[in-house]
């Protein structure tokens, strides 16, 4: 596959992030820094808005475009502390709302509460912007019904609201209680947002999204304004920056061009404010997890893109399920046998083999060949190991494994769980089995007008790799493992799954059509 070609591949030994961030530097350097499971697809998203609006704020006219050939550029990352306090540290407001109708005692004791929860911030403006303190506490506890997932997080700096707008919008952060000062954090926002942003940044029509998201951006929004109206006047003033570590090998790639174009499919619909939202958030996490298996089929010496081939949950137990667990286990399983294929290439290279072949003493070979697997992979073998080539090489192996089953290693897992792509119901095992909202994501990204099923089922694997009907299997899959009654049934329950969702219609002529409902023309 073209993308893998030596002129599109990035400068590892330029990445920022390689020798100091990671221990052993194979994934990263094949898959980017980083692809981290332990962010939901809302949290991957929001570090996506925070990345592109701090590009935005920098530059309107440059956002969504390539800013170096290797890595993101530093920006600016606002963190919103006074808003957070607000939002997150405020257990007295209801109770203080509830006790009187004095709104002036009622402000004085809720000041009161609120001394040192944000340092420097001064909670007095706030009387001068609500008429009265249970205004102000109607609104908190509206904007507080908003707060995204991530229930675990109890502290103020991890947690999150709907992003109603640029006032909205904050990093993760985390407070040294020792020190006082605040500074990134990598738990929730694990630098996949920042990879979201480059692939969208460097497709051949991401620039097109550069108005779509500055609309977004715009503090006038009416929902920001309300907002805004909490955030104190030194929350601009909070800035960090962010050290652009994030690294993406790739300086094309036909995953890069698919997320775009779907996110400009989904903006041209004209949904209301952040409707479209509940469509780019499961598309954009699809993308990262298509980029990764893509990405990893090729490394892997796959002539083909993966198939994803998914079942419409029948009564019982069939050939397509039985088909749907395979695919999802061998797809689950590539990223790790790309990792496993570019040690072998390396134990293959000329340099590895001339110095297993050389009269050298045992020690000098050892050395040797662990400053050869450091120069390239990164890692040092720890003291007391074995330290014969061959060794080396399997503990390298080891290390990848270890490192790539608690990391990047889950993205594929997590992700389609999450997004509703993939599910173990009415089985142990997992598959491929989209759920009612992923259906309708993929009808409203991919049909402008209506079209007919058959192309729209063609359209999904042509895009995505997705299988539905008997054509599509019958291309994506080997004639032994192809019954075409089966998938024949799997396609009739998907249309009749959109019909019952109103995202299908019969016409008289017989022809099923699937109808974008938000299209103004079906």
């Amino acid at each position: 596959m073209n993308f893998l070609a030596q002129g599109n591949r990035a400068d590892v030994s330029n990445a920022s992030g390689a020798p100091g961030q990671s221990t052993v530097w194979v994934e990263e350097a094949l898959f980017g820094h980083r692809l981290w499971p332990r962010q939901t697809p809302w949290l991957l998203f929001l570090e996506f808005l925070n990345v592109a609006e701090a590009f935005h704020r920098m530059d309107a006219q440059t956002a969504f475009t390539p800013r170096a050939p290797d890595r993101l550029h530093p920006y600016k990352m606002r963190f919103r502390l006074a808003l957070r306090a607000i939002l997150f540290s405020n257990d007295d407001m209801e109770r203080i709302a509830a006790a009187s109708d004095d709104s002036e005692s009622q402000w004085a004791e809720w000041l009161a509460t609120m001394q040192g929860l944000s340092a420097g911030t001064d909670f007095e403006y706030l009387r001068d912007r609500f008429s009265s303190f249970r205004d102000f506490a109607e609104l908190v506890g509206l904007v507080r019904q908003t707060k995204l997932e991530n229930e675990h997080n109890r502290r103020s700096t991890s947690r999150f609201i709907f992003p109603f707008g640029v006032d909205a919008l904050f990093s993760d952060a985390i407070h040294n209680d020792k020190t006082g000062a605040i500074t990134a954090d990598f738990n929730n926002f694990g630098r996949t947002g920042e990879i979201l942003y480059m692939m969208a940044s460097r497709a051949k029509r991401g620039s097109e999204l550069r108005a779509s998201f500055a609309t977004l951006f715009d503090p006038n929004q009416p929902k920001n304004r309300l907002i805004a109206r909490l955030s104190a006047p030194s929350d601009d003033e909070t800035n960090r920056d962010q050290k652009g570590e994030t690294y993406l090998p790739y300086l094309q790639h036909p995953a890069f061009d698919r997320l775009a174009e779907d996110w400009i499919a989904i903006f041209a619909i004209g949904l209301p404010a952040q409707d479209a939202f509940a469509h780019l958030v499961p598309i954009g996490t699809l993308h990262v997890v298509l980029y990764q298996l893509e990405t990893a089929a090729a490394l892997a010496g796959r002539p083909v893109r993966p198939a994803l081939v998914c079942e419409l949950i029948a009564p019982k137990r069939e050939f397509v399920r039985q088909r749907s667990i395979i695919s999802y286990q061998d797809n689950d399983s590539l990223t790790l046998r790309a990792l496993d294929a570019a040690i072998n290439r390396f134990e293959e290279e000329l340099e590895w083999l001339a110095l297993l072949s050389e009269e050298v003493s045992d020690q000098e070979r050892a050395d040797r060949a662990a400053d050869l697997i450091e120069a390239r992979f990164h890692y040092r073998e720890t003291a007391g190991r074995s330290t014969a080539p061959h060794d080396l090489v399997a503990n390298l192996r080891r290390e990848v494994e270890e490192k790539h089953e608690v990391g990047a290693g889950r993205v594929h897992s997590s992700y389609t769980r999450q997004i509703g792509l993939s599910s173990s119901r009415g089985t142990n095992r997992m598959r491929y089995a989209p759920n009612d909202a992923l259906l309708k994501t993929l009808v409203v990204t991919r049909v402008a007008q209506r079209v007919e099923f058959k192309r729209f089922l063609s359209d999904l694997y042509q895009h995505y790799g997705l299988v539905f009907g008997e054509a599509e299997a019958r291309a994506a899959l080997d004639p032994a493992e192809f019954d075409a009654a089966a998938f024949e049934r799997n396609r009739a329950r998907l249309e009749a799954r959109l019909a019952s969702m109103g995202l299908l219609q019969r016409l008289s002529d017989g022809c099923a059509y699937v109808v974008n409902p938000f299209s103004v023309e079906q």
